[in-house]
């Protein structure tokens, strides 16, 4: 990238970033979904990602032939459309104010869960018909570690930049994991706003811990490491402050805060936006309290690690390495074979039909990511599971559906769990 083009990113790439801090809100921001319906159309899209024209925030993954939601300030409508028409992408303003949108969303959640009534008849023995926040996260995780101590081990991993804990969760019904049966390492909110995934990875704990017994066989030959906010400051910003907060909260520079952890892991690490752009990466790989973290939690079990999951939200997508650049792996096809059976299965459950493969292909090139690390160190499969989610009342899925989208979406994660059973473990 040139210095005046570095020079150029820089200052669009505030835009998004001032325009909220200026205003506190994001009633001068509008909503649009558009559809690319051709590879020329996708590459023009995702160049806005990179603030290289008009910098947009795109709230699901932007592929051919499917809508996804973007996000762009008031003073950008005009640009957006023309940029839009001039491309011939189909667009649709779905919200003149986003705020509002947000305020919307927030008031039916809270109206459902004052309407909530504890079903007695329930399996479950925590609600999951609304979002969590953190403090309930770790109290949850603490609570199970007590309770089942011949499965369940919580340890923190690592501490953010507000100081806060990074926790990891083991399930082994040997009580420590010991590297003698395959794991199954999985992490979800690595970016802030994606709750539904969060909740989603809460969900399978609490059946994998509260309900052992019915999966028994599972549990006999497959141990579990698994950090369900990986990072846990952004996931509290987005409850108090910024909903849409997509990054970690350390300093950028001087106007910009947060690095996206999903670009700051050492394997082909690249920088390549600015400090306020949405996917920043970082000033180096690895910078991060939260990434090295990660790392920190991987190398300690590598040798038994064989199922590596990351859980994200949205675009109802299987996606498996290498996403650096336009390469499959030389496992592809029993990658794509077990995308497949996962997506069957979650399409069995009442769920969407996912669509697999690789991540480049699919979606477009990424470096720095989770997955690719995992691939690198070794772990035979890696897999970004974009889940289901989002539409046009707000940015995520209302909690009224959410107790129905984590148990299908569980059913898919166990596909990928009862493989990594039949794996071996070599010394």
């Amino acid at each position: 990238m040139s210095e005046a083009m570095k020079r150029l990113t820089i200052v669009t790439g505030c835009l998004l970033a001032l325009a909220f801090a200026k205003a506190g809100s994001y009633h001068e921001f509008e909503l649009y979904n558009v559809r690319p319906e051709t590879a020329e159309q996708l590459s023009v899209l995702l160049k806005w990602r990179n603030g290289q024209e008009i910098e947009v925030d795109f709230w699901d993954a932007p592929k051919v032939g499917r809508s996804a939601r973007l996000m762009v300030t008031r003073e950008d409508h005009k640009r957006v459309e023309e940029f839009l028409e001039q491309h011939d992408i189909e667009y649709d303003l779905v919200a003149e104010d986003v705020q509002e949108l947000l305020n919307r969303e927030q008031r039916r959640n809270v109206e459902h869960g004052r309407r909530l009534r504890r079903d007695s008849n329930s399996r479950a023995t925590v609600n999951f018909e609304h979002f969590w926040t953190l403090d309930e996260i770790y109290e949850y995780l603490d609570e199970l570690a007590v309770a089942y101590n011949g499965l369940v081990r919580v340890s923190e991993i690592g501490r953010t930049h507000e100081d806060r804990p990074i926790k990891a969760i083991t399930i082994s019904t040997r009580g420590a994991v010991d590297q003698t049966r395959p794991i199954v390492f999985m992490d979800g909110g690595i970016h802030a706003r994606e709750w539904a995934g969060v909740m989603s990875v809460m969900y399978m704990i609490h059946e994998f811990v509260e309900h052992s017994d019915q999966y028994a066989e599972q549990l006999s030959n497959t141990d579990y490491v698994i950090v369900p906010v990986a990072n846990p400051d952004g996931y509290v910003y987005t409850h108090e402050q910024n909903r849409l907060w997509r990054k970690n909260r350390s300093p950028g520079n001087v106007l910009c805060y947060g690095v996206d952890l999903n670009r700051n892991f050492p394997f082909q690490w690249d920088r390549t936006t600015s400090e306020c752009t949405n996917n920043f990466a970082g000033h180096a790989a690895s910078s991060e309290n939260e990434t090295k973290a990660l790392i920190g939690l991987m190398d300690q079990y590598k040798a038994a690690i064989r199922m590596y999951l990351a859980v994200h939200t949205y675009g109802e997508m299987i996606l498996w390495p290498w996403g650096y650049d336009f390469l499959h792996a030389p496992n592809e096809d029993d990658l794509q074979r077990l995308g497949e059976r996962a997506r069957d299965a979650l399409v069995a459950a009442g769920g969407p039909e996912y669509e697999v493969g690789n991540s480049a292909d699919i979606l477009y090139t990424a470096s720095g990511a989770t997955d690719d690390y995992a691939y690198s160190l070794g772990v035979p499969y890696s897999y970004t599971l974009e889940l289901t989610g989002g539409g046009s009342q707000g940015f995520d899925l209302p909690a009224a559906e959410l107790a129905r989208v984590t148990s299908q979406t569980f059913e898919l994660l166990k596909v990928f769990g009862q493989h990594a059973g039949t794996l071996s473990v070599t010394s």
